[in-house]
């Protein structure tokens, strides 16, 4: 048996004496929060993180393909079995990055409609109403703006939303003629003491007066998200190949549709391999996707690799851990996307490889109300 490295040992010493404190000092299992949605559970609404309007001729150019294809599915709620196959309405919006409208600054624009899918159905679309054979099923109303996200909840024929945690649902991303992706939807369930089909109890917005979906884990409500990222990261290269280019794609329920917000505010701390620390933050108005380099020039390889000490070996991946996301001076909630693309020439249009993946969180839920106008 190989002796262990110095280093190695030096390392397991360290772990050794503050283990016996961990041990005692941590619970014997895990507890999941109380009232904190399961992204990966069926719910009964759906966030997609990313939606983008547009084509791009796949194929060499035999045809065109929308640039986003969402797609929803209906399965049999836990405790329903055996289901039948009942008809199930969900109400969408596309819900947009703050701009200006008519002279209003931070507005998020929004689009709702309703489509009818079945347990154990499949519904496909996409945000330009683009009817090719890549393009989806259903036809829905264009998206009022470029990028954006969407999300939608289980409601009942006279369109109020009701308790159905059967949701399920991906977008396929074609960023470029050559590159592809995909990412699963975020779920949230409804309130887990009420039985699939109860009513989803409204609550007034108290600065609009507005009936609005809650996210607070109260009775007849729905579960909570968090407000916090922890991911993996690839550093910019633009100067050699490998060329890549990361973006992080950031969102937020606390959402005022058609109306003013409030920037969200989140602190951002970005590593090396070594574990060398470069803290930034950024802001965002509703929906974003924030090249790295636009939040801190620094996060390049080559920038990184300095910040790192100069080693040759490192900078071209590190780990970003975010604050909890401020609005208003109040924590808010924040999901997202971590988004790569790579690439035989620098920029994202070059692209023919890429990723995306769902950051981490704190668990630590974050109570608050989506306002659809």
């Amino acid at each position: 048996m190989s002796p262990v490295p110095n280093r190695w040992r030096r390392g397991l010493l360290a772990l050794a004496t503050v283990l016996p404190g961990l041990l005692f000092a941590a619970p014997a299992f895990a507890l999941v929060e109380p009232g904190l949605a399961d992204p990966a559970e069926p719910g009964s609404v759906l966030i997609y993180p990313k939606f983008a309007t547009g084509s791009v001729a796949v194929d060499g150019g035999a045809f065109n393909a929308a640039k986003t294809l969402i797609e929803v599915g209906v399965v049999c709620p836990a405790g329903l079995a055996p289901c039948a196959h009942i008809i199930i309405p969900i109400h969408f919006h596309w819900v947009c990055p703050g701009a200006t409208v008519a002279g209003v600054t931070n507005v998020c624009q929004e689009t709702d409609f309703t489509v009818l899918n079945s347990i154990f159905g499949k519904i496909t679309f996409n945000p330009s109403q683009l009817t090719g054979p890549l393009d989806g099923n259903t036809a829905v109303p264009i998206a009022p703006c470029q990028r954006g996200y969407l999300i939608g909840w289980v409601v009942d024929f006279t369109d109020s939303p009701i308790k159905f945690d059967g949701l399920i649902g991906d977008s396929v991303q074609r960023n470029t003629p050559q590159d592809l992706q995909s990412y699963s939807a975020l779920a949230i369930q409804g309130d887990p003491a009420d039985p699939n089909g109860f009513p989803v109890t409204l609550v007034v917005d108290p600065a609009t007066g507005i009936l609005s979906l809650a996210f607070d884990g109260g009775p007849h409500h729905y579960q909570m998200v968090t407000g916090q990222i922890e991911a993996d990261v690839r550093y910019n290269e633009v100067l050699a190949q490998p060329f890549a280019f990361t973006a992080l794609i950031l969102l937020t329920l606390d959402v005022r549709s058609n109306l003013t917000n409030a920037p969200t505010l989140v602190a951002l701390d970005f590593y090396t391999e070594n574990q060398i620390r470069v803290s930034t933050g950024t802001a965002f108005v509703c929906w974003a996707q924030i090249p790295i380099t636009a939040i801190d020039p620094t996060l390049t390889t080559e920038g990184m690799r300095v910040v790192a000490g100069g080693n040759p070996g490192l900078g071209f991946k590190g780990v970003v851990v975010s604050g909890q996301a401020v609005q208003n001076g109040l924590r808010s909630t924040m999901l997202g996307l971590v988004q790569t693309v790579e690439g035989p020439a620098a920029g994202p249009v070059n692209a023919t490889r890429s990723y995306n993946f769902r950051p981490s969180n704190n668990s630590v839920p974050i109570p608050t109300i989506f306002v659809p106008f």
